[in-house]
């Protein structure tokens, strides 16, 4: 969780709050970790590396699902996408717990 934390600080100059990075798995073809990160609507997302990177743009997820499912974004997404969308779906639908008194 540190090492990603510090790799979002370095790679796109986001400070983000482990309360918002969310581990999904491990892809052992690559020894990469994949976390999904709740980015909060008026975060502004800087290009570090314009002459590798697109500008970043934010979107739902049916729209990265129809991204990997067309090959355009890294293998580890389209290795692992029903994976990660089982992992996504079920972290979304967990129930909240009420508490009473």
């Amino acid at each position: 969780m540190k090492a990603a934390l510090r790799e979002l600080e370095k790679e796109i100059s986001l400070m983000a709050e482990s309360k918002d990075l969310k581990f999904l798995l491990n892809n052992f073809n690559y020894n990469c970790d994949i976390y999904i990160l709740k980015v909060h609507p008026n975060t502004k997302l800087d290009l570090m590396e314009p002459n590798k990177n697109k500008k970043w743009e934010k979107f739902f997820f049916k729209i990265y699902e129809r991204i990997v499912r067309e090959g355009y974004i890294i293998p580890t997404h389209i290795i692992c996408i029903e994976l990660i969308l089982h992992r996504i779906k079920s972290k979304s639908q967990t129930p909240k717990r009420k508490v009473t008194k």
